[in-house]
């Protein structure tokens, strides 16, 4: 949880509402198929309902956020694209919408999709 405190009183933003915005903006994202993080049993579970928060870790330090994203992407996608514009996006959703520095966003790719 973050705490804003100003001189009108505090304000607090919980993980779980930052990675509500992610998935959103994630689930909004150009060859993005949704999030996915593998559980402890190594099967991939994808994430497509965008208010889930599940595949964000959300931490932070004092410089602000560290956004920590699990996706798993299209077939011929390029990667490096997709990621670097995920990362942007992010980053500048949540600034806009909380005030708080994004101080670092890693992208996990966890899998692509291939339709058969």
């Amino acid at each position: 949880m973050i705490e804003i405190i100003n001189k009108f009183g505090k304000i607090e933003i919980t993980n779980e509402a930052i990675s509500a915005i992610c998935s959103k903006e994630v689930s909004e994202a150009y060859g993005i198929v949704g999030l996915g993080k593998r559980g402890a049993n190594g099967i991939l579970e994808i994430f497509r309902n965008e208010h889930t928060g599940k595949g964000v870790k959300v931490s932070h330090d004092e410089k602000g956020i560290i956004l920590e994203v699990y996706i798993v992407v299209e077939y011929g996608v390029n990667l490096k694209t997709v990621s670097q514009n995920l990362i942007e996006k992010l980053k500048y959703s949540i600034e806009k919408l909380t005030g708080i520095n994004v101080s670092d966003v890693i992208v996990n790719i966890q899998s692509i999709k291939v339709e058969l």
